[in-house]
């Protein structure tokens, strides 16, 4: 039997309050990791990126300055498969060491593979530029974030056709900048940054070219 001067061990309000206050803090660090527009995602989804376009630049670099899309077939390119619309198809994977960076950290629908033989655009969260090519290359975007919108339209799959009376823009299921979405893209010089929807128009006219050809997953 306990008596009245016993203390009864437990925590104080103010203790209380302490200890939610710690886990409020911690919840506004690491909340960012696992949000869809949190930093961290887009900084992985960049570095996902810039190692694509890299494995693309190492391409170029070894067929004679040519992307994939630029040669046939019979020279290891992917020219005649444009046709053919599938996103998947125009990627070198002999320059991917790493099929997880086909992969966005915030797609929730695009699953992340190991076999080379199965790849498929299930298991790519990028489009890709088939028009795409070295000259003015550091403002040629090669490739990017599937989440487009053209005149408020989503862009579906397959082969999209880009030209300068479009409004591009990005949607909801993309990027946060703030309180704006975004993408992430890569370009042909090998670097990738993140852009705003509202600037997204300025960087495609920026290529100096009248159309560019999308390959969307």
């Amino acid at each position: 039997m306990l008596s009245a001067k016993t203390k009864i061990s437990g925590l104080t309000l103010v203790e209380v309050l302490v200890v939610l206050a710690v886990l409020a803090v911690l919840v506004a660090i690491l909340l960012p990791a696992y949000t869809g527009g949190g930093p961290r995602r887009q900084i992985a989804c960049m570095s996902n990126q810039r190692q694509i376009a890299l494995g693309f630049v190492m391409f170029n670099l070894d067929n004679n300055g040519n992307f994939p899309w630029q040669l046939s077939q019979t020279n290891n390119g992917t020219f005649e498969k444009i046709s053919d619309a599938r996103a998947f198809e125009q990627f070198p994977l002999a320059y991917c060491s790493n099929l997880r960076v086909l992969v966005c950290p915030i797609d929730k629908v695009k699953i992340i593979t190991t076999n080379t033989a199965t790849f498929s655009n299930s298991n790519l969260s990028y489009f890709v530029n088939v028009d795409a090519a070295t000259n003015n290359a550091a403002n040629i975007i090669l490739t990017g974030d599937r989440y487009l919108l053209a005149n408020g339209q989503t862009v579906d799959v397959g082969l999209f056709n880009y030209s300068t009376n479009e409004a591009m823009s990005c949607s909801k299921e993309s990027h946060k900048f703030g309180s704006e979405f975004g993408g992430i893209f890569s370009f042909a010089d090998g670097h990738a940054e993140g852009v705003r929807s509202t600037n997204l128009d300025s960087f495609f006219l920026r290529e100096g070219m009248a159309t560019d050809r999308l390959i969307v997953p």
